[in-house]
């Protein structure tokens, strides 16, 4: 058997063994992990991209409203007459009706029958008339005979005053009746408006874009029986801002955008403009028509509208330097500096044509990637292979 110094020393000599070979290993680990790192290195691959400068540019000064569209006049119809049974209703809620036609009609057994008595009273009047100068022409032939005598002095004078008192009196007579025929006339033509007034009639041409009744309720004068609206022009009445309103004038030219119709304009006019601002919102209101012939843009359609204010000069970068942070709706670009990909966050304001407005987080003369950003990120290095100067387009 082998002595406890023999076991010792084999022992010994198998830990040194093991010693060696996991020194051995963790140096070829260490010298691998430094070559794969120093060939990733020399693998990075720089980006050939294309720059544009951040520039200034004069761009058109679009006012954006919005508003609702209105009809050009709207008109409540209401019976002119109260506690009268509404007897039709000629027309139905999209009707087109023009100015005069028959709208309804009320209960009118009351008003004939008062006009009936009225003639009456008038034909009794006028024979009256006649009556009371049938007489009167005998009492004026009676006078004047009467005269002649006197002037023979065949008669008395008291004879004479008797007649001329009876003469005067009839010719008072006479003026009483032509005053009751007056006053019969008059009534006449009174219950006549108002049995017309028993007939609702259309005030303006339109279309009915209401009905509030049905026949057979009791009309009542501040209870309309339809609302007719003009639609063949609309108006939209809207609100500019005390920075914007020395800007607008009446006369000006709007694009008016509603959502029936995508991709569609429609041009209207600034027709009014309030001379006055409102102190509590420090707004004034404008009001802007549209002729709308076809009827294609209905009362109650919101609508968005552009006005052209002019030029402005704004900081701009060419459209396709923009990229969005999912989720977010924020911009952000890459610009080139010191040979590497340098991601900024900016705001963006109008957008027209081929360039966006930047109003924060960009400097003129600053360049940003418009091709190749989709291969970079954050410090990536690039090389820029083609430099794009600034143009004056918008």
């Amino acid at each position: 058997m082998p002595s406890s110094k023999s076991k010792g020393k084999v022992g010994l000599l198998i830990a040194l063994v093991i010693i060696i070979v996991f020194g051995a290993i963790t140096f070829f680990n260490y010298w691998r992990f430094r070559n794969i790192k120093a060939e990733k290195v020399e693998r990075s691959e720089i980006v050939p991209v294309e720059t544009a400068v951040v520039q200034m540019m004069a761009l058109k000064n679009i006012l954006k409203l919005t508003g609702d569209i209105r009809p050009l006049k709207e008109v409540y119809v209401t019976p002119k007459i109260p506690g009268k049974i509404i007897e039709k209703i000629f027309v139905e809620k999209g009707d087109g009706v023009r100015k005069g036609d028959l709208i309804a009609t009320l209960e009118k057994d009351t008003i004939k029958a008062q006009i009936e008595q009225a003639k009456t009273q008038l034909a009794s009047a006028r024979a009256r008339l006649n009556e009371v100068e049938a007489n009167l022409a005998l009492v004026r032939k009676d006078r004047r005979r009467l005269e002649n005598l006197f002037k023979k002095k065949a008669i008395s004078q008291q004879k004479l005053d008797q007649v001329r008192a009876k003469y005067t009196a009839m010719l008072a007579s006479k003026q009483l009746a032509q005053s009751q025929i007056e006053t019969a006339r008059a009534s006449l033509h009174l219950l006549e408006i108002l049995l017309k007034d028993h007939e609702v009639r259309s005030p303006i041409a339109g279309h009915v874009s209401a009905r509030y009744v049905d026949a057979g309720n009791m009309s009542n004068t501040s209870k309309p029986i339809v609302r007719i609206s003009r639609e063949d022009v609309v108006k939209i009445v809207t609100t500019v801002t005390e920075k914007d309103y020395p800007l607008i004038k009446k006369g000006m030219n709007a694009q008016v955008f509603v959502d029936a119709f995508p991709g569609k304009s429609f041009e209207g006019t600034v027709t009014v403009v309030n001379p006055t601002l409102d102190p509590g919102t420090r707004s004034a209101q404008i009001e802007i028509r549209i002729h709308n012939k076809a009827l294609a843009l209905r009362s109650g359609m919101f609508a968005h509208i552009l006005l052209s204010l002019g030029q402005r000069q704004a900081l701009v970068v060419p459209r396709e330097a923009l990229n969005r942070l999912p989720g977010t709706g924020s911009y952000y670009v890459f610009c080139a500096e010191g040979g590497k990909a340098v991601l900024k966050n900016i705001s963006v304001g109008e957008i027209q044509g081929n360039y966006a407005e930047v109003t924060e987080g960009l400097k003129e003369g600053e360049g940003v990637i418009i091709r190749g950003q989709n291969r970079v990120k954050d410090g990536s290095p690039i090389k820029v292979i083609t430099e794009r100067q600034g143009s004056e387009e918008g």
